[in-house]
């Protein structure tokens, strides 16, 4: 066992080292308090297997809305691609299909994010072409996904499940740097979704160039005005 004392001006500290685990006492006005660090194991275990089974059945979420047809995906159906029993599909989402649709969502947000903020620069309207060119292209490259996300909102619209994804987030954030007001900013949106939902409707590589460029005018009108 080992034994280090820390001085202050009001408490001593004395940390043991027990079986790697350290355990600090405290000394405050002579009363003793004994408070264990890091969390404990068994505790970090099991959270470190909760997030793998989840981040597994969102990976799972997101094979299904990418193969199958929305109305065919339940939370029952997950477990016909997992290991994972239903008990636990169930707890994961608190027994709520909407919890899953907006979970998986969010999780193809950060995926679509995670191409970009790499590349990501100090000028925000560069970073707002980039950021509606990658959603674009992986609305493009992944259709029958983008199809059933989108259907998911609908779905979701009016319920407490109604996910913002971080590619919204990170788009707001540029916009606000370029000083948009909120009427702008839903104007461009209003543009995307409108470009979106014909690309998914009638997929064609080249409207993606075309649509960036409505985009790009828009910020060059704004910035001009």
């Amino acid at each position: 066992m080992k034994l280090f004392k820390l001085k202050s001006i009001h408490l001593i500290h004395i940390i043991l080292i027990k079986r790697g685990k350290p355990i600090i006492l405290w000394f405050p006005g002579g009363s003793l308090l004994i408070e264990r660090f890091p969390m404990d194991k068994r505790k970090l275990v099991a959270k470190n297997k909760y997030d793998s089974v989840h981040e597994e059945l969102l990976e799972v979420g997101t094979r299904l809305l990418s193969s199958e047809r929305l109305t065919e995906i339940s939370l029952n159906t997950i477990s016909d691609y997992t290991n994972v029993s239903k008990t636990t599909i169930y707890e994961h989402f608190s027994s709520s299909f909407n919890a899953f649709l907006s979970e998986v969502i969010i999780h193809v947000g950060k995926k679509i994010q995670n191409i970009y903020t790499e590349n990501l620069s100090q000028d925000p309207s560069s970073n707002t072409l980039l950021i509606f060119r990658t959603w674009y292209e992986f609305n493009f490259t992944n259709i029958m996904l983008m199809r059933n996300i989108y259907a998911s909102y609908i779905l979701l619209v009016d319920t407490e499940y109604f996910p913002i994804t971080p590619v919204l987030i990170d788009i707001e954030k540029q916009l606000k740097d370029l000083e948009f007001s909120m009427k702008n900013m839903k104007e461009i949106v209003r543009i995307f979704y409108v470009s979106v939902d014909d690309i998914l409707g009638n997929p064609d590589g080249k409207k993606i160039d075309h649509v960036m460029k409505d985009i790009e005018q828009y910020l060059i009108d704004f910035t001009n005005s």
